[in-house]
């Protein structure tokens, strides 16, 4: 039977009520993502709080918003983090990331996502999962546009996005 963790060296992420465990292009973009010099950081679509804690990790001066529109994940994505050694660092909000965007109290020098990025495929019967996965209330263009809202003068975005969507950057 598989762990309800999974295990870093410096802390765990529990992942029994979030829609997506902890994968690859989440750890992945959690290493990747440049945090030097960053005092602000926005993690949009936490999830389980992986790519929160791992940056968290990673900036020690750093305050971390973690926003979660799933309230199950949002909330193992809190104990997560109050669990963690950064716990007074990391904020997990419960709500979509246009209403965090439209009053947001911040502006970040980095904002990573992980976003949902199937569109126009087939959908799960699971509506959790769906709605981890899948654009419907999050689409790409909706999240460049509150980024750019939310960054400061010469802040980063890193994502994850699959190739098809290189176009909306492009263009």
């Amino acid at each position: 039977m598989a762990n309800s963790y999974f295990r870093f060296k410096q802390f765990k992420v529990f992942q029994e009520k979030s829609a997506m465990r902890v994968n690859t292009d989440g750890v992945l973009l959690g290493a990747w993502a440049d945090v030097s010099g960053v005092q602000r950081i926005l993690d949009v679509g936490t999830g389980t709080g992986v790519i929160a804690l791992m940056v968290a990790q990673r900036s020690p001066n750093a305050m971390v918003d973690a926003v979660e529109i799933d309230p199950p994940s949002a909330e193992e994505a809190a104990g997560n983090a109050a669990r963690s050694p950064w716990a007074n660092r990391i904020r997990v909000v419960c709500t979509s990331f246009q209403d965090f965007a439209s009053s947001a109290e911040f502006r970040y020098d980095l904002i990573v996502s992980n976003p949902p990025f199937f569109n126009h495929s087939l959908k799960s019967p699971d509506s959790k999962r769906t709605l981890s996965r899948h654009t419907d209330t999050l689409p790409t263009p909706a999240l460049l546009e509150g980024a750019t809202k939310l960054m400061l003068p010469g802040g980063r975005f890193c994502g994850i996005f699959p190739y098809a969507e290189g176009n909306v950057f492009i263009a």
